[in-house]
Formats: C-alpha cells, sequence, structure tokens
C-alpha cells in the first residue's frame, strides 16, 4: 500500500513536466506548490511557430524586431518548500513563451516584417487539470467489450513466442470451434 501510494506521488508530480500543452493556472498537483505558472508562463515545449503557420524569431535576436530588447532571460527557481516560482523560459531559442503573462497562453513575436503579425499566439493545448483514473477507465472498458481471460491469440492469429518449434498446440476436444486457454490453464471457447 504505501508503495502503491509513492508511485502515485511520484505519477502525479511528474505532470506538470508535460511539455506538450500549457497550464491556464498555477497546477497544484500532489501537494506542489508553484507560482507564476498560469497563462502557459510555465510552458517549457518546444512549439516555434505561430497559429497562422509563421515562424518565430529567436527571443534574443533584435531582427525583425527589437521589442525582444525589453525581455531578458529569467531562470525558475526552486522555493525553500519544494515548489517552483516560474522564471520566463527565454534564451537563444524561439519556442513559445509568455514571458511576461501579458496574453492568455504562450506566444511570440515572428519573422513577418509586417507590423500586425509582429506577435502571435501559438497553437499549443491547454493541459487536462483532471487527473485520470485509470483504474476505473480499465473496469469500464473491460465491461463495454465483454472482455474475458481466455487467452485466444495463439489459436486464432498463430503463436507470438519465439521458440525451437513454433507450432502451436491445438486444443482438441470433443466440441469443435477455436479454443484457447485461460489464466487458470482450463480451456476456454475463443470468440471471433
Amino acid at each position: 500500500m504505501k508503495l502503491q501510494l509513492m508511485a502515485m506521488i511520484a505519477c502525479v508530480a511528474a505532470l506538470p513536466d508535460d511539455l506538450s500543452c500549457y497550464y491556464e493556472k498555477d497546477p497544484t498537483f500532489a501537494g506542489s506548490v508553484e507560482s507564476g505558472g498560469g497563462k502557459g508562463r510555465s510552458y517549457r515545449g518546444l512549439v516555434s511557430t505561430t497559429v497562422s503557420g509563421r515562424t518565430c524569431q529567436k527571443w534574443t535576436a533584435t531582427h525583425p524586431w527589437k521589442a525582444t530588447r525589453k525581455f531578458r532571460p529569467r531562470a525558475d527557481k526552486k522555493t525553500k518548500d519544494g515548489g517552483v516560482k516560474w522564471g520566463n523560459g527565454l534564451g537563444n531559442h524561439n519556442y513559445c513563451r509568455n514571458p511576461d503573462s501579458s496574453e492568455s497562453q504562450p506566444w511570440c513575436f515572428t519573422m513577418d516584417t509586417q507590423k500586425d503579425h509582429m506577435k502571435e499566439l501559438c497553437e499549443i493545448p491547454k493541459c487536462p487539470t483532471k487527473l485520470r483514473d485509470f483504474q476505473k477507465e480499465h473496469k469500464e472498458t473491460t465491461i463495454k467489450i465483454k472482455s474475458t481471460d481466455c487467452e485466444c491469440m495463439d489459436e486464432l492469429y498463430g503463436s507470438s513466442r519465439t521458440t525451437k518449434d513454433t507450432s502451436v498446440p491445438t486444443y482438441t476436444g470433443l466440441m469443435q470451434g477455436k479454443w484457447g486457454r485461460g489464466k487458470d490453464g482450463k480451456p476456454c471457447r475463443c470468440k471471433h
């Protein structure tokens, strides 16, 4: 029980590290304390194009937009209570960020020289804030597809085991049809 709880906490604590999405609000997982990460400020992914498909300008470059000069890299900091105070994620790259929390999600300056396309939002999905209950999903799925523990793969599709003799023994009972063996070793009828 203690081991399961530790595994669950480790799994949950890793969720804020998901680089494929951004958090709308500061995430709170497994008691971790984070601040300044909302509106995608904690996003550290590798998306470098905007919703319109424009390429992002490097945060350290001043061409085509000199507005990047007002942004300086600020590192993320660990707090005394084990949490994180998010910096701005800037550096010598062109990845989408929200360094000043000025937008509702990550954005960037574009390489397009037209003034109306200087700054654009990036297409990054929001991170889910509800944790999935994998055990519940498993039970619902097995009920929905009416699965059994009858292991019929060998009979229906051929053996997946690599052995010296790759022939698959067939259950030859009095009844006709495809048969397999359950986890208990007893024969059971394969549904096809």
